[in-house]
């Protein structure tokens, strides 16, 4: 159970990253560039905490990263 709301809630955060892209170039299209400069750093503060959180091991992936506790190949 853990493992998998783990695994939405990063799915969540980096979908969510994907419409703070968005909001950044429409910004930068109306020239706001203070709401461009917000939209991106959440945008950077959102996927660096869906690849940093929890404090496992992590095989970073374009989508869902494969986590576990330690790695056979260490």
């Amino acid at each position: 159970m853990k493992r998998n709301l783990i695994t939405i809630v990063r799915l969540g955060l980096r979908v969510h990253s994907f419409f703070h892209l968005l909001e950044f170039i429409a910004a930068l299209y109306e020239e706001a560039y203070i709401t461009a400069c917000i939209a991106c750093i959440a945008m950077v503060l959102e996927l660096a905490a869906s690849y940093l959180i929890p404090k496992e091991h992590i095989h970073i992936k374009p989508l869902i990263s494969e986590v576990h506790e330690s790695c056979p190949e260490d």
